[in-house]
């Protein structure tokens, strides 16, 4: 697969052979730079405050939640599309305080019925399609200490990495506890490995890894081919890292590794693609596309699709941009009358309906493409997929 040798990684691919190999007990440590005991951390760490959870609103119709992170300096915007290409739903909030040279982290979760953002260092807020939007919880960012969080899909539980930028090394803390604050567990602490949550599958929380012995600097982790972490910030996925865990959220007992190295695109349903090369499921099992041409651009994004049945990603032939193609096994092609590039990826809302996402705006305008009739609708936004509300992970 010619996607091992696209990345252009500066620490060594985790891709362990054991699925059950322990990321870290919760009273032992598996190196002298792991520990289940929280040192003191930068900035507030105080549990966070009790607030009521937003009252569920299940959707009933898909939405692409689109993330732009260059509007406006110091602040982002997110935008909630359908179908049909028409917001239903925006918000504006501010981002983390700066840290020179720090990584970028996620700023969304969706649930099944709210999609949640990080306002500044330590407030997360809700948005429903109907546009209306409050606080759900305080975490334990600050100043020095950048945080990113997941929502159980039910609304109950919210996992928070915080990476503490005060201390050298960097130092990670991952805690548990429940969306109003109760029941707060640290469950992973680290100086050498860096981990954060950025999704929940079947009870089991999601993590990207930054990859072994790397740092959480930009200068330092180069992600992919291109190492342009300013215009790209999270590489060739919403997440950053290069691969996907899934471990238990009480013991951070690792359960299976997604992708070797290169996970691509949006996780769905079925898998996550991997950058230049098929696919993984869930258990971390191969999934062979059976093409010589594996799929798209060398080294391009790739989102799989909820039945595991296609790929999308540029292009028809290697380039930095051309035309979307949706990738089947068996070398199995169908280009698409849209112009992407092959450093974004599509959020598919069903198995018929793709959105498209750009970093930047002079590389494109975001737009549904139903697959089946090649129709084409712009969306009068902007930014990268980041997640498919509700929840479609299970």
């Amino acid at each position: 697969m010619r996607w091992l040798l696209a990345l252009a990684v500066l620490v060594t691919v985790a891709c362990g052979s054991s699925p059950t190999a322990a990321v870290v007990s919760p009273t032992t440590s598996s190196s002298p730079g792991h520990s289940a005991v929280p040192t003191q951390l930068g900035g507030s760490t105080d549990v966070a405050s009790p607030i009521p959870h937003p009252t569920a609103q299940p959707a009933q119709a898909a939405y692409a939640v689109l993330l732009d992170l260059f509007a406006t300096p110091g602040s982002y915007n997110i935008a909630l599309s359908d179908a049909s290409g028409r917001v239903v739903a925006r918000a504006t909030a501010a981002q983390r305080t700066g840290i020179n040279d720090a990584i970028e982290l996620p700023y969304i979760s969706a649930s099944k019925s709210h999609v949640y953002y990080l306002d500044g260092d330590r407030t997360v807020r809700y948005l429903n399609v109907d546009g209306t939007t409050g606080n759900a919880a305080t975490i334990s960012g600050g100043p020095s200490v950048h945080a990113t969080f997941a929502v159980t899909p039910d609304d109950t539980r919210i996992a928070v990495g915080l990476l503490d930028y005060s201390v050298n090394p960097v130092r990670l803390t991952v805690y548990v506890e429940d969306l109003g604050g109760a029941h707060h567990q640290v469950i992973f602490t680290s100086t050498n490995h860096y981990v954060w949550p950025v999704a929940w599958h079947a009870g089991q929380l999601v993590v990207a890894y930054l990859g072994p012995n790397a740092v959480p600097f930009k200068s330092k982790a180069q992600l992919y081919s291109n190492g342009d972490l300013i215009h790209y910030p999270y590489g060739q996925s919403p997440y950053g890292g290069i691969n996907l865990h899934v471990i238990n959220p009480v013991t951070a007992v690792r359960e299976a590794i997604i992708s070797g190295g290169g996970a691509s695109g949006l996780l769905s349903r079925a898998g996550t693609a991997v950058v230049q090369g098929d696919a993984t499921d869930w258990s971390g099992n191969w999934i062979n596309w059976n093409s010589p041409h594996d799929y798209g651009t060398f080294s391009a994004a790739g989102s799989l699709s909820p039945d595991g049945q296609m790929i999308a990603a540029c292009c028809p032939t290697p380039a930095a941009g051309g035309n979307l193609v949706i990738w089947y096994r068996d070398d199995v092609t169908k280009v698409l009358p849209v112009v992407v590039t092959a450093s974004d990826w599509v959020g598919w809302l069903d198995d018929d309906h793709v959105v498209t996402g750009f970093y930047r705006a002079d590389d494109g305008t975001p737009g549904v493409v139903q697959l089946s009739s090649g129709a084409v609708i712009p969306i009068d936004e902007h930014g990268i997929v980041v997640a498919i509300f509700p929840s479609n992970l299970e």
